[in-house]
C-alpha cells in the first residue's frame, strides 16, 4: 500500500526529463498544457458519454498524461478506451472516471510541488 510520501510517483521526472531535458520553462509549459486540457474536458468526460466522444477524449487525455510521464493515469485512460460498445459494463466507466479524477489531483499537486520548488530556485538565483 502507498502512503502520502510516496504519492510522488504520479509523475515520471526521468521520463519527462528525456523530452525538455533540464529546461524548467520547457517543463511549465508541458505541464501548462496537460492543465488545460484536463480543464477542457473535466466537465464533458462523463460516464454516459458517446463511444465516439468517449473515446476520442480518452484517447487525447492517454496522450497528454504520457508527455508529462504519468503513466500510471495513462494506462486508465487506455483502459477507458475499451470501455465502449458491447465492453462498456453499466457502471465500469464511473469507477474507472473516479479513479482517473483521483489521479489527476494527486498529479495536480504534483505540479504545483514542482512549481512551488521552481518559485523558490529562481528566488534564491535571484538573490546571491
Amino acid at each position: 500500500m502507498k502512503t502520502m510520501t510516496e504519492s510522488r510517483d504520479h509523475i515520471d521526472f526521468e521520463h519527462l526529463k528525456r523530452y525538455v531535458g533540464d529546461d524548467p520553462e520547457l517543463t511549465a509549459e508541458v505541464f501548462g498544457l496537460f492543465k488545460n486540457q484536463v480543464d477542457l474536458w473535466s466537465g464533458s468526460f462523463v460516464p454516459d458519454l458517446d463511444d465516439d466522444n468517449w473515446s476520442m477524449m480518452a484517447h487525447s487525455m492517454k496522450g497528454t498524461s504520457r508527455a508529462i510521464g504519468a503513466m500510471g493515469l495513462a494506462d486508465k485512460f487506455e483502459q477507458a478506451e475499451s470501455l465502449m460498445g458491447e465492453d462498456n459494463r453499466p457502471g465500469a466507466r464511473a469507477v474507472l472516471l473516479e479513479k482517473i479524477e483521483n489521479d489527476i489531483s494527486a498529479i495536480i499537486i504534483e505540479i504545483g510541488r514542482w512549481e512551488y520548488r521552481q518559485t523558490i530556485l529562481k528566488m534564491k538565483s535571484d538573490n546571491p
